[in-house]
């Protein structure tokens, strides 16, 4: 269990730079609520072993991308928000993530904002 808001985001975001299916899950489960809910601009995941599939799935698109915390999470109550950068092979996007999350530190919802490259395989995604 994360004993800070400032963790819980730290591992989640961490979590996205694994690159096997094993390793997702085992990495998202220490910050994921089980039956926790993702949203982004493109799709939409619920519970742990969706969300490890996703990202497994983002691996395969974009094997060489490394994600990390831009600004800090702010938070209040059990809401936050926090923005993120991915370098993919030099190329650099960012977004910012709004979550709830429970009193275990573990995240309930996160809905993710961000536009993809417009090259991105988005088919391969959904």
């Amino acid at each position: 269990m994360n004993a800070s808001v400032e963790k819980m985001i730290e591992q989640y975001v961490s979590a996205w730079n694994e690159n096997n299916l094993e390793a997702y899950k085992e990495e998202f489960e220490k910050c994921w609520a089980v039956d926790a809910v993702y949203i982004d601009p493109y799709s939409e995941v619920n519970g742990l072993d969706e969300l490890a599939r996703f990202a497994q799935k983002s691996f395969e698109i974009m094997p060489t991308r490394k994600f990390s915390i831009l600004e800090k999470p702010e938070f209040h109550h059990s809401f936050g928000k926090y923005t993120w950068e991915v370098d993919i092979s030099g190329r650099k996007n960012h977004g910012y993530d709004y979550f709830e999350f429970n009193s275990n530190f573990e995240i309930t919802r996160l809905i993710s904002f961000f536009k993809l490259p417009e090259d991105y395989p988005l088919d391969r995604l959904l």
